[in-house]
């Protein structure tokens, strides 16, 4: 076994092809295919079924699949670290930012990254939040940033917190439940059309919340991970949804969206980053996060 087997094995997985990941690796098919054999030769172990739509991962593939991308990784990393020890300045570091980061915390932390650290690479990548966690525990994603809830479970992750979350149940401004004389209850609210994010543990917590209360559980008008399709329909229609202040802070602003408590204590959760256990971080990376620990101080002190 060799990086390269493990490089081109991993290519193969997330194309499931041979011709594509020819393509994408600039090797020849013959080549490929006996990189991929001599990696399975090694392992005594077959890697791939072949079938007329292309290769799936068999069981053991799909075993080795997350260690490949993990050994990968790390021997990044070390080069990195090597680099750094050798005063070559620079590094890679990349970063997956769930929307109560990625509207404002991030982009402020970037901006700082460029203008102090401009050799320092930084890559930003979209996936919804349960995805990103495994992409890190995989080596795909060196950081995390998001809410930690007290359902996640973190397994071989680290947290670090940067900043507390105030929580709420956002809803537009002159919403017809808001007409009413009295303030609105979480009863009130189980007959309007519900937003919930497009995951079962955030689905379970949401769910959870009605059966604390003795309210039984409505149904969902609409699943998605998506902040900006939740936003236009709160604010075009009546629907609602559990949302964070930072990701509707604008609108909050701006009169267009209330985030209502329901008469309850203040919900707040943890914000920070994950990363994965045991893996030492780079410089690049500890530069990075000194920045977002120095912005989330900023923006909660304004």
């Amino acid at each position: 076994m060799d990086l390269r087997q493990l490089r081109r094995f991993i290519t193969v997985a997330e194309l499931g092809s041979f011709n594509r990941a020819a393509e994408l690796l600039a090797v020849s098919q013959p080549s490929l295919t006996r990189s991929i054999q001599l990696l399975e030769d090694s392992l005594d172990s077959r890697l791939f079924d072949r079938g007329a739509r292309g290769v799936t991962l068999t069981t053991l593939g799909e075993q080795l699949l997350p260690h490949a991308r993990i050994i990968l990784s790390e021997r990044d990393r070390a080069l990195s670290a090597i680099s750094a020890l050798r005063g070559r300045s620079g590094g890679l570091v990349t970063v997956g930012a769930d929307s109560s980061f990625a509207m404002r915390q991030l982009p402020a932390a970037l901006g700082y990254m460029v203008e102090r650290h401009p050799d320092i690479q930084i890559v930003v990548k979209e996936e919804n939040f349960a995805d990103m966690l495994d992409s890190v525990r995989e080596g795909r994603l060196n950081l995390a940033l998001g809410l930690r809830a007290s359902y996640l479970p973190m397994g071989d992750l680290l947290f670090e917190q940067l900043k507390i979350e105030s929580a709420g149940v956002m809803i537009r401004a002159g919403h017809p439940v808001l007409r009413r004389s009295a303030p609105p209850r979480l009863a009130d609210l189980a007959a309007v059309p519900w937003i919930v994010t497009d995951q079962p543990l955030v689905v379970e917590g949401w769910s959870k919340m009605f059966l604390d209360d003795g309210v039984p559980v409505p149904s969902i008008a609409l699943r998605t991970s998506s902040l900006q399709v939740t936003k236009a329909c709160i604010l075009s229609g009546n629907f609602v949804a559990l949302g964070n202040h930072t990701s509707y802070s604008d609108e909050i602003d701006a009169g267009l969206v209330h985030a209502l408590d329901l008469g309850y204590p203040r919900y707040e959760r943890p914000a920070g980053l994950f990363r994965r256990a045991g893996g030492k971080l780079s410089p690049a990376e500890r530069a990075f996060i000194a920045i977002l620990h120095e912005v989330c101080g900023e923006l909660d002190a304004a």
